[in-house]
């Protein structure tokens, strides 16, 4: 069935968007929608204008993609690409950019009936001051019957669809819930600002924040009155949290309350009983992460690793296999979560049906209200 051609735009003309030449970063939103087809981009907004229009010359001087792009126009401010009411926008600044009633980028699109996917955090604002904006959001989106989409693109993988499948085939109560996620930063992406708690919001909102939500995607609601933690920080007096290998001079400029802790570690309950765990490091060598997500319910564990890579891999032991001893492999080497929940986002656009949308902004709130609490030392 042939689609009308949708008009979109791009807020942020950073890798998220479009990667970084050279690099080998996953992401690269705009490559993904190109996959799709069917859109024309009428805009890129960023306040670095140069970036944007490095980003549009390199479009166009591809004979594969430049027919997106041949009237695709570069703006510095929101509001221009608002005035040129594109059918959905995209946005993928940093959330101290947006998420709050005071930078209400999100809800603004909405009231004008415009599609929104929104990269993850959704905010830093406080929780309870971020409830208010949700619900104004909520109300819009459904006044306006706008789709509104948060990247938590793992709840799109092909792995976590078999644990979830699993999960049920097993009775649906989870005993156990683990989740991990280790930075690599000695050769890593990461800019100066992510060494900011005050700009990203902290690395369990910027990172951990996927496999957080992973955990409340298959184990169910967080206990928050339960949750616990414990972190080391650069100004640990043991000199542990020191980080010594960083690609640049990035937290020369920051003050000491306001660096990244090095490592973070939780536990809680889930309201069904189950308890889980989350370790966040910043401490790996090069540029490759290690992300991994780990349930056990009663005779059954499974493990998902590395979902972000190409040769993402679930170990699963049952008791309902020939040998309860013995590991089963499923591998996903064609998977690509990024291009499942843009493909969903987009259907969702044009057919009205909201349906396949795994990540909505209010359940999106749910997760950050859960970082508020991961974020609190004990």
């Amino acid at each position: 069935m042939e689609h009308k051609t949708l008009r979109i735009g791009f807020i942020g003309a950073g890798g998220i968007h479009f990667g970084r030449p050279g690099s080998k970063l996953p992401w690269a939103h705009a490559t993904r929608l190109e996959k799709i087809g069917n859109i024309k981009v009428v805009a890129i907004v960023d306040t670095d204008i140069k970036l944007a229009e490095d980003v549009l010359k390199a479009k166009l001087s591809s004979d594969q993609v430049k027919h997106f792009y041949t009237d695709c126009q570069v703006f510095t401010h929101f509001k221009e690409l608002l005035a040129q009411k594109p059918d959905a926008v995209f946005i993928g600044i940093p959330p101290i950019y947006r998420g709050s009633l005071e930078m209400d980028i999100e809800l603004q699109f909405v009231k004008a009936g415009i599609h929104v996917f929104v990269e993850k955090s959704p905010s830093v604002v406080p929780p309870e001051e971020f409830d208010n904006y949700v619900e104004e959001v909520r109300k819009t989106s459904i006044k306006n019957n706008v789709v509104v989409s948060v990247g938590y693109m793992f709840r799109y993988h092909a792995g976590i669809d078999k644990m979830k499948e699993l999960i049920i085939d097993h009775g649906g109560k989870v005993m156990a819930c683990r989740a991990k996620f280790s930075l690599a930063y000695s050769r890593g992406h990461k800019g100066r600002d992510s060494y900011n708690n005050k700009i990203t919001g902290g690395p369990i909102v910027e990172q951990a924040t996927h496999v957080c939500d992973l955990a409340r995607y298959l184990a169910g609601d967080i206990n928050l009155d339960s949750v616990q933690t414990i972190m080391l920080k650069d100004s640990d007096p043991s000199g542990a949290g020191h980080l010594s290998h960083l690609p640049h001079d990035g937290e020369n400029n920051i003050q000491p309350a306001d660096k990244v802790p090095r490592v973070t570690f939780s536990q809680w309950r889930f309201v069904n009983g189950g308890i889980g765990t989350l370790m966040h490091t910043i401490a790996l060598p090069g540029s490759r992460h290690e992300i991994s997500i780990e349930v056990q319910m009663d005779g059954l564990q499974m493990s998902l690793f590395k979902p972000v890579e190409e040769d993402s891999s679930l170990v699963v032991r049952s008791i309902k296999a020939d040998d309860p001893n013995r590991d089963t492999n499923y591998t996903f080497n064609e998977q690509d979560s990024f291009l499942n929940e843009l493909s969903a986002f987009i259907n969702a656009v044009r057919t009205e049906d909201h349906t396949g949308i795994r990540s909505s902004y209010e359940d999106a709130a749910k997760t950050y209200e859960f970082h508020g609490k991961l974020a609190k030392i004990s």
